[in-house]
């Protein structure tokens, strides 16, 4: 899973900076989430028109594309027929937990301040549960993957890009306000990070209001 830009990837060395977040957290949290999942990876591969469902989407979305979803907001969705993939960092309580284990392969990320959080994700899942592992680091990490981008709703979309899709609908993607989908946050950085996941999506010519 590469990423179609490199500017994707370069682009993370400018949040950390803002963030004043280490590099070697980041390196760290992956390296230890590597060694502890010993699920297999899907086989997945997408094609055409992909919808990307962000944390704004709204309430029992139908979905008529191949989908992947950022996080919790899997929780705006009822049928999950259409959904290929689920892209979390782990704290998309309560809804995540809900998608778990249900045949739908999941993405988890490693950055720095959130071994907690994907230790218990895997500790939810069962032998059976496919899972991409992704890190935002510059280095490469066997049994892991860096397609670029920032917050989940960003990096489900340089996924969906990696994985093969040529055309990207956006659903629930906003930097005007928290959506209902994230779950517990601060709510005056979410914003800063929603403006980050802007300039990502805007490398990839997509715009959000």
């Amino acid at each position: 899973m590469e990423p179609i830009d490199l500017d994707l990837v370069k682009i993370q060395d400018d949040i950390r900076e803002h963030f004043g977040w280490s590099l070697e957290d980041d390196y760290n949290s992956a390296l230890k989430l590597v060694k502890a999942c010993e699920n297999p990876e899907p086989n997945l591969s997408l094609k055409g028109k992909v919808t990307v469902v962000g944390a704004a989407a709204p309430e029992n979305l139908v979905l008529s594309n191949p989908t992947v979803v950022a996080d919790g907001a899997i929780g705006a969705i009822s049928n999950y027929a259409n959904v290929k993939l689920i892209v979390t960092d782990g704290d998309g309580t309560p809804h995540i937990e809900e998608a778990l284990n249900k045949g739908i392969p999941i993405c988890l990320h490693a950055h720095g301040d959130n071994k907690e959080s994907w230790n218990r994700i895997l500790s939810l899942i069962d032998n059976d549960q496919e899972v991409f592992l992704t890190h935002q680091t510059p280095y490469q990490i066997e049994g892991m993957h860096n397609p670029g981008g920032f917050t989940d709703g960003d990096r489900a979309v340089c996924i969906a890009l990696a994985l093969g899709a040529e055309e990207i609908e956006l659903i629930g993607f906003t930097t005007n306000e928290v959506g209902a989908w994230s779950g517990v946050t601060d709510v005056k950085r979410k914003l800063i990070k929603l403006k980050w996941m802007s300039k990502v999506l805007n490398t990839l010519s997509l715009e959000v209001n």
